[in-house]
């Protein structure tokens, strides 16, 4: 039995990135960026306007003082006139300032009188600063500024400003082919009703989307019963994705068969058990074959056991397929916001959640949690709390490192 630590140090030396490809923005949510991306223009392009207002000479501002209106600018405008002592121009939000004016009265504090063709405006205004409702040329980013570095991955609201900088097609890694394959006699699918000693498929449909939500295009063949002739044909389909990812089978039981069955398939063995609590039946191979290969996990059937595998070693080897460098779990410090007690040898990776404190510290309260089959514990948490091993009691307030579940 392993350390996580060589565990991910094997996933990176056996895990090879995948080939890169060119995509259309649009179809680039959830890929991995094979380079970076760097701003081409300057955001905002020009000094802009935050409000509707004037635009003003900010040293001009003083009661009582009426303003010649010249022009309106609005946004997509270019200003033809430059503001001469005691005059303004109309202004509309995100339009370009006009030379000479350094900030913009918001048009609640202005009133504006036309006569005999002339436009005047007054303000409701002691004074103003420079740079008042004014946001600067280039404060966003300015023109060769990296917005992405290699490695990030493409969320939906980064698609907005991979437009705004002219990444209409972006350089990312291949997205990696998946399959998921449930193992056991006991499971039916999620719209039948169990009978006597079943239960539900959770860990397919989970699986299957903590895949997808990486940036894998999954498939699954259903549930494969624990006999040797459905459970390799199903696997030798799944041999032929980048990424097999099997459920349960995988313990020392008399129907555990599938690390036999992968031997059988050609698939090398690279480690099998982890020394982590929830999860240390984790197994983990590779088929080479024509010059492809096919990462293999087995993963404990329990589904919170489940989880933590794919949490800390399936993430690993998909960030590798992506060209990530860092394959540890990234943490966080946190204190705790009660008591805490394990047993064992093993690092127990615990599910918590954030608690609100007036601090503004970081303290995480560790769930009521009955084990490795509690899912409804698990959909409460946010994060994963890495206990030590043989530590034993942990008191409220004692820091401990904390992983983020979310992809945020």
């Amino acid at each position: 039995m392993i350390s996580i630590e060589q565990a991910l140090a094997l996933v990176y030396e056996t895990t090879k990135p995948l080939p890169t490809e060119t995509v259309r923005l649009g179809k680039s949510v959830t890929s991995f960026l094979a380079d970076a991306i760097s701003a081409d223009v300057d955001s905002p392009p020009h000094n802009k306007s935050v409000m509707d207002g004037f635009a003003v000479r900010a040293n001009d501002v003083k009661p009582s003082v009426v303003f010649n209106v010249l022009e309106t600018i609005i946004a997509g405008d270019t200003p033809t006139k430059e503001l001469a002592i005691g005059s303004a121009s109309q202004i509309m939000t995100g339009a370009p300032l006009p030379t000479g004016a350094d900030a913009v009265v918001m048009v609640e504090r202005a009133e504006l009188k036309e006569f005999d063709g002339k436009r005047t405006v007054s303000f409701d205004l002691h004074s103003i600063e420079p740079g008042k409702h004014v946001m600067s040329r280039a404060a966003s980013f300015a023109r060769g500024d990296e917005i992405f570095p290699a490695g990030h991955q493409i969320r939906p609201w980064d698609i907005g400003l991979l437009a705004e900088v002219g990444a209409h097609t972006v350089q990312v890694f291949a997205r990696p082919t998946a399959m998921v394959i449930p193992t056991g006699n006991e499971l039916v699918d999620a719209s039948q009703t169990p009978g006597p000693g079943q239960i539900r498929n959770s860990n397919g449909p989970m699986l299957a989307e903590l895949l997808r939500s990486l940036g894998a295009d999954v498939n699954s063949p259903g549930i494969a019963r624990d006999e040797v002739d459905e459970l390799r044909a199903k696997i030798q389909q799944g041999l032929e994705c980048d990424l097999l990812v099997l459920s349960g089978g995988v313990s020392a039981g008399t129907m555990d068969l599938v690390p036999k069955i992968l031997q059988e398939c050609g698939v090398k063995e690279v480690f099998h058990k982890v020394k982590v609590k929830p999860g240390k039946p984790i197994w983990f191979g590779v088929r080479e074959f024509e010059g492809r290969h096919t990462y293999v996990f087995g993963l404990p059937g329990n589904p919170v056991s489940s989880l933590v595998g794919f949490h800390l070693f399936v993430r690993a080897a998909l960030n590798r397929m992506a060209g990530v460098e860092n394959l540890n779990p990234k943490t966080l410090r946190a204190k705790l916001s009660k008591s805490h007690q394990v047993r064992g040898d093993r690092p127990t990776w615990w599910p918590g959640r954030w608690v609100e404190s007036q601090s503004c510290e970081r303290i995480v309260e560790p769930l009521a949690w009955q084990g490795s089959s509690d899912l409804r514990s698990l959909c409460r948490a946010e994060v994963l709390i890495c206990f030590p091993a043989d530590h034993g009691n942990f008191a409220a307030g004692q820091e401990v490192q904390v992983s983020r579940l979310s992809n945020g």
